[in-house]
């Protein structure tokens, strides 16, 4: 099913490299004219100051898998094929010399076989003897590119050059026998082995150009058989399907991958929907998501969606083998379901700005990673992706994404994880809090119990954990409003100094905390004369306590986590009902914040 749908997008889209090239880098042109003769020297296509550019153009370069044979491309090649040059450390001349004696046999029968195309005129530069008059610029190199043009017309992209070198190509590929092909399911000339190779930059783990599908040695295929013998495939379907996965998987509008991540993603529509559901969970567009989610009830769903499947492929590598990860083919109208339960299940109250957010797969995947504090109490930073001690879990990235668009839970390691990461690095912030509520309302163990866990504080959520996390917030808050009003530098907080232990055991920390608490409310209630105050947190304390029978110890990992959410979404309510009061939208017992009062690190959030 993945070859068939990766043909059908071939045969659909305009995106589609055609059979036989690929997208390349070619440093030098040299242009000529209709009789050969050069109109110039060999001119850089590179320039160092565009990083689009910086090993040259860009351009559609006929290819191939190329071991250890001689085997010339058409029209653009390296310069010991077009020319013969030698290089130190490179091939011996004797080889060069078989080498650019291919090129120019090919170009001759280019030549004969499409008489109207740029093939005479590239041969007649051959024949008058012009390639011997040219030398290798200063800064040529053995692996670059140098391509030939006709009339200022790049001559590999030509339809000539295409019409030949699929043909010459489908040659050196096929295995010279027709069978019943199991893509097409038509008989057809079969191939002997998959025409080309993805570039390892698109495969994450593989050290070498990969093939998707190869039997290159009897012990690799069925019944010892060698190539794909067992496994019949076209030369059509095999150009097809090889062309159009390498450009899914370098297209950045069909792709994604992150450094030091296990797995590149790759996915297409059929069917002529326009929904794009990776800019949806990444871009964030408030008028997407908006239109999104009144889908449904608006009736405004295009009904080419009911006619159209989400395609996606999830791939690794392995030395010069792709792994295939994951492959999924959905319903677009499914896709959007899954996508707006993902938005359901993850959105999370800031605490910062007490409104409720979305977060971006690439910023979930970030904050599961090391947290690094700032210099001189200056703002901290997550980890650079695939840095040496990033401690993120290698597949996180694609566990996500099936979570976004397939709906799939989460596996309780996962859970686990960001839980270890919120206890060292000590840090909460709309991220990781919106990961702990995503990996609860994904268990296995609580899908009888998701509706208690919104997106902001549940009242009515007595689960002891969740509570525990509430009257933990309130203690913090309790104490920082002290030092504060008793103008004192507050050098270490009572969550900077106890979080973490409170997550593994909230009786230990919020009994002993409970002393704390007395000496900060008479401080308010005395020296300080706020007895309004400290009555609003005691009543807040009280009304906490009377929801417990017994303060949780020795906590499970799910109760760690609604520990976490409680305190999170306990702050965030705080802080909310501060900025309504300032606004005079609501009255609150709460003393305010100071007018300077800003987040303790930067825009991502702050710390527990």
């Amino acid at each position: 099913m993945l070859l068939q749908r990766l043909v059908e997008y071939a045969d659909t889209s305009a995106d589609v490299v055609p059979a036989f090239f690929a997208r390349k880098p070619v440093r030098w042109s040299l242009d000529i004219d209709a009789n050969g003769v050069p109109r110039g020297d060999l001119v850089s296509m590179a320039d160092k100051d565009d990083p689009q550019r910086r090993f040259g153009t860009v351009r559609l370069v006929p290819a191939v898998t190329r071991t250890v044979g001689i085997s010339p491309v058409l029209a653009v090649d390296n310069g010991e094929y077009v020319f013969g040059w030698t290089s130190e450390g490179g091939a011996k001349p004797d080889r060069v010399a078989k080498q650019h004696d291919a090129f120019r046999a090919l170009i001759g029968e280019w030549a004969a076989a499409e008489p109207d195309g740029a093939g005479p005129a590239i041969a007649a530069f051959y024949r008058n003897g012009h390639a011997g008059r040219l030398t290798p610029p200063d800064d040529w190199s053995r692996g670059d590119l140098i391509g030939f043009s006709v009339d200022g017309v790049y001559a590999a992209d030509t339809g000539a050059a295409r019409r030949f070198w699929a043909g010459v190509a489908g040659d050196r590929k096929g295995s010279g026998r027709s069978g019943l092909c199991l893509v097409c399911g038509q008989v057809q000339p079969l191939l002997k082995t998959v025409p080309q190779q993805i570039p390892r930059r698109w495969v994450p783990g593989a050290t070498q150009s990969a093939s998707l599908v190869s039997m290159n040695e009897a012990v690799h295929g069925y019944e010892l058989q060698k190539f794909l013998t067992n496994t019949p495939i076209c030369t059509d379907c095999g150009l097809k399907f090889m062309t159009a996965l390498t450009g899914l998987l370098s297209d950045p509008l069909h792709s994604t991958a992150l450094s030091g991540q296990n797995a590149r993603l790759a996915w297409w529509v059929l069917g002529g929907s326009t929904f794009d559901p990776w800019a949806t969970v990444e871009q964030l567009d408030p008028t997407v998501i908006r239109n999104l989610i009144a889908g449904p009830v608006s009736g405004e769903e295009a009904a080419v969606d009911d006619l159209s499947r989400y395609c996606s492929v999830t791939v690794g590598g392995n030395v010069a083998r792709v792994v295939v990860r994951d492959w999924v083919e959905q319903p677009i109208r499914q896709v959007k379901d899954n996508i707006r339960a993902w938005f359901a299940d993850h959105e999370i109250v800031d605490a910062w700005t007490g409104e409720v957010v979305q977060v971006k797969i690439s910023q979930l995947a970030r904050a599961a990673g090391r947290f690094e504090t700032g210099r001189n109490g200056g703002p901290g930073t997550w980890t650079k992706f695939g840095a040496s001690g990033e401690h993120r879990p290698p597949d996180l990235f694609h566990r996500l994404l099936g979570a976004a668009l397939l709906n799939r839970l989460l596996p309780p390691k996962l859970l686990n994880h960001v839980i270890n990461r919120i206890r060292i690095d000590g840090r909460l912030d709309p991220a990781r809090a919106a990961l702990i509520r995503l990996a609860l309302r994904r268990h296995p163990n609580l899908q009888h119990e998701r509706e208690r866990l919104t997106p902001t504080l549940n009242v009515e959520n007595k689960q002891p954990a969740y509570v525990s996390g509430r009257i933990f917030a309130v203690m913090d808050d309790l104490q920082r409003t002290v030092f504060r009003v008793a103008n004192q530098r507050l050098n270490t907080t009572f969550a900077e100094r106890y979080f973490g232990r409170a997550i593994d055991n909230p009786q230990v920390v919020i009994v002993s905390g409970r002393r704390n608490v007395q000496a900060w409310l008479k401080r308010l209630r005395g020296p300080l004369r706020r007895p309004n105050w400290s009555e609003a947190y005691e009543r807040r304390l009280d009304d906490l306590f009377v929801q417990l029978d017994a303060i949780p110890r020795g906590a499970v990992l799910t109760d760690k986590a609604e520990f976490i959410l409680g305190y999170h979404q306990q702050r965030a309510e705080m802080r909310t009902e501060r900025l309504a009061a300032a606004a005079n939208k609501k009255k609150t017992d709460l003393p305010p914040e100071p007018d300077d009062a800003a987040p303790s690190t930067d825009d991502e959030g702050d710390d527990a």
